[in-house]
């Protein structure tokens, strides 16, 4: 790996942005104040983080920086290897330093004889360089051999020996052991790669294929539509994908859809594995499915729909989707599921669904601020839910309030807007949410409690 912004080590994930870097777990995040400008991350026996100023090393049981070296130049990238080894990439030269928890070691510079634009770590512990001349570094003997692959690299990937680099439609393999070259033809321009494990992910405007660097023969191939990126880490088993429409993630080695999600995101958002999840990030947002309140609602998912007659609420219609993102956001926030029509040039949105008008009557009393209104629908559409674990029969999924009192419901048959329970606060609630199968309220006097659920939600 040249460079990374995310990694996963011990039910983590690390994540570099801008400035900071972000410890994520399935309970939420928290931020480690960096100098300097990130530069990648790395992932030994314990994580650290380079950047244009210092390499870090973090103490991941306490989420906190424990060694920091300052650095008298800028590194373009690193590589980690066999016990905590890191490689710093200079100008022109090569620094060889050792990580620990409590400090760092500076062993050794090593003057390069050209000046590479990236490098990998090999299986053997060797380092590829890639640039106008390339070659391979031994760290035990300390010297160079040259590696070139017979064309210009310019933005390279390496899976295990192989040197992969994508031209149009086609992929080009170089064999840095073997010396050995060879050329696959997608018959489409490919779009995004990712390496994971021994193979590499291509996808074109059409498809998603698994290919084989050894042999450059493509293992898995199926349909799909206009990626525009593409996520794998080598321990999960799963990739995740941005798409026009929201992000899914398919199973590895098969490619087979696992699931797809509306992911809403004004600057495009980034979608990684973590540990079998989607884990999408839309700037200080973070989702996960099943995730808690720290990993804000942001996330939502498709709910399989039934036929029938039943009612619903329209909340709002829009001509122009750019301002649907402030109503999206906060009916996933509340776990309401919902719905869009698209009719002549507005685009309507719907809270549904639900059996009697009873019901919908009650739901819209709590959503009086935004105008909503009772229909009668015939035709069902494909519902949308903020992720919540939608595996119990009966648990809480959404909560709003008004005034003193708050109400909770249940999506029954994962369709079907019930009432869980309704309460009555003894003052008035700043905020209410829900959090794995429990409800919370902040009441402005009293501060955090807990509601009282239905025994059948535990």
């Amino acid at each position: 790996m040249w460079s990374s912004t995310y990694g996963v080590s011990a039910g983590k994930a690390y994540q570099i942005d801008d400035a900071d870097l972000r410890i994520i777990t399935n309970q939420g995040s928290r931020r480690l104040p960096l100098f300097g400008t990130p530069v990648t991350i790395l992932i030994g026996t314990r994580p650290y983080v380079l950047t244009s100023q210092a390499l870090f090393a973090v103490d991941a049981s306490k989420e906190e920086i424990s060694a920091v070296l300052r650095l008298d130049r800028s590194y373009s990238g690193a590589v980690i290897g066999k016990d905590d080894r890191i490689y710093l990439l200079g100008a022109d030269a090569l620094n060889a330093v050792q990580g620990s928890q409590t400090k760092f070691s500076i062993l050794y510079t090593y003057a390069l004889p050209s000046a590479p634009d990236r490098m990998f770590l090999l299986p053997s512990g060797n380092i590829f360089f890639s640039g106008q001349k390339s070659f391979v570094y031994d760290p035990a003997a300390k010297n160079t051999t040259d590696a070139s692959p017979g064309w210009t690299l310019k933005k390279p990937s390496m899976s295990g020996n192989v040197l992969i680099e994508s031209e149009g439609s086609s992929l080009h393999f170089y064999n840095v052991l073997t010396k050995e070259s060879a050329k696959l033809d997608l018959a489409s321009e490919v779009k995004q790669i990712a390496v994971w494990r021994d193979k590499i992910l291509a996808s074109t405007s059409a498809e998603l294929m698994l290919v084989d660097p050894l042999s450059a023969r493509i293992v898995t191939r199926r349909p799909y539509l206009s990626i525009s990126r593409l996520s794998a880490v080598d321990s999960d088993t799963i990739a995740v994908a941005l798409v026009p429409d929201g992000i899914i993630t398919m199973s590895l080695p098969s490619l087979e859809a696992l699931g797809s999600y509306n992911a809403s995101c004004a600057d495009g958002g980034i979608g990684y594995p973590f540990f079998g999840k989607p884990l999408f990030i839309c700037g200080e947002k973070l989702a996960l499915p099943g995730g808690t309140r720290e990993t804000e609602p942001y996330l939502v998912q498709p709910v399989k729909p039934q036929d029938g007659s039943y009612y619903a609420l329209q909340v709002g219609a829009f001509s122009n989707l750019a301002s649907v993102g402030p109503l999206m956001e906060r009916l996933a926030n509340q776990g309401l599921p919902y719905y869009t029509l698209e009719d002549a040039s507005m685009t309507k949105f719907r809270v549904g669904y639900f059996k009697t008008r009873a019901d919908a009557e009650r739901i819209r009393s709590y959503l009086s601020d935004i105008n909503a209104w009772i229909v009668t629908e015939k035709n069902q559409q494909n519902l949308i839910h903020s992720i919540h674990d939608l595996n119990h029969d009966v648990r809480p999924d959404g909560i709003v309030a008004k005034a003193d009192s708050v109400i909770i419901i249940t999506l029954r048959d994962q369709t079907w807007i019930e009432v869980l329970k309704a309460s009555k606060l003894p003052e008035s609630a700043t905020e209410v949410y829900l959090q794995g199968n429990k409800a919370y309220a902040k009441l402005e006097k009293s501060g955090l409690r807990e509601l009282v659920l239905p025994d059948s939600t535990q």
